[in-house]
């Protein structure tokens, strides 16, 4: 079976079934599980082409080629950064029909597929469900010309991605909240100002959470009615206080309970425009780390995104 190189972007013949791997997602355990999401797939959707993940960014292009050369459908066997990588391929493809994309989580956070109905279940479950599973479109964002399909997260939250991602074995849930821990003991604070298409206001934040979906971490629900397909990005602005004061409130947000609070802002919109205002913009895009001086302008693209969702 062909595969292509870490730089190939030249596909043979006409593909079907794209199987996405990266390796070292979930601490490797992409890597392990591979060989059994292909057979599972080859079983329920015949012949299979497998490109591997070599380098940050590199599904990008892989994917944008399969796209081209006529794939239907792209399987991801990740969590949710290979994912993003993988989305951002489709959505740039010259192809105005685009196929489905799947996820069968192996990675740290996994919040996608739980909108995709894949976490949870095994590998041949999750592709059978897949295959009596349906295609819905799901909308994306966009921020400093990249696609985001589940969350931007400026502050705090980007903070604790670049923690959990130096670790080598906590993984999952247990990951994130460890890192919150330890973030917590000297996160700055962040003035910002941020407009929406329905109002603007300047403030010194914890985080700014800008969504599609519900759930960020693993286990955050920082937007907790956000529905990926509504036409809307959620907003969840929350106000800088002690350590002590949000860790009180951390399982509230856990659960989703604190969008109450007074020090918790939730809006909704689809363009936001955000200005760091003591300092350099950190933002994590569905748990990918970048930074920029100044601005951010996000806007939505409502329904771009078909994702194949399990039965």
């Amino acid at each position: 079976m062909w595969r292509p190189g870490p730089d190939c972007a030249t596909f043979p013949g006409t593909v079907t079934t794209i199987l996405v791997v990266n390796p070292a997602a979930g601490r490797g355990r992409a890597g392990r599980r591979a060989p059994e999401a292909r057979r599972a797939l080859e079983t329920t959707f015949g012949a299979v082409e497998q490109v591997t993940t070599s380098a940050p960014g590199s599904a990008v292009e892989q994917v944008r080629a399969a796209v081209e050369a006529g794939a239907e459908r792209i399987v991801v066997l990740g969590g949710d950064g290979t994912l993003h990588e993988a989305a951002n391929g489709l959505l740039r493809a010259a192809r105005a029909e685009k196929p489905p994309i799947a996820i069968l989580p192996a990675g740290t956070g996994n919040d996608y597929a739980k909108m995709a109905g894949t976490l949870g279940v095994s590998i041949p479950d999750a592709v059978r469900r897949l295959a009596g599973g349906r295609v819905r479109r799901f909308d994306v964002g966009v921020a400093w010309g990249e696609y985001f399909l589940n969350s931007v997260g400026i502050g705090f939250d980007a903070e604790v991605a670049r923690v959990v991602s130096r670790w080598k074995r906590l993984t999952g849930l247990p990951a994130y909240l460890a890192a919150v821990f330890q973030v917590l003991w000297d996160f700055p604070n962040m003035e910002l100002a941020v407009e929406t298409d329905g109002g603007a206001f300047r403030d010194n934040l914890l985080l700014l959470e800008v969504a599609i979906g519900p759930c960020v971490g693993g286990g955050f629900r920082l937007t907790p009615d956000a529905q990926p397909d509504d036409g809307w990005l959620d907003i969840c602005a929350i106000r800088h206080k002690s350590m002590g004061a949000i860790l009180v409130r951390l399982p509230l947000v856990m659960l989703g309970r604190h969008t109450g609070l007074k020090d918790v802002r939730m809006l909704r919109a689809t363009q936001v425009a955000v200005t760091s205002l003591n300092g350099t913009l950190h933002a994590q895009f569905d748990g990918e780390l970048r930074e920029v001086a100044g601005r951010m302008d996000i806007r939505l693209e409502p329904g771009a995104l078909p994702v194949l969702v399990a039965s």
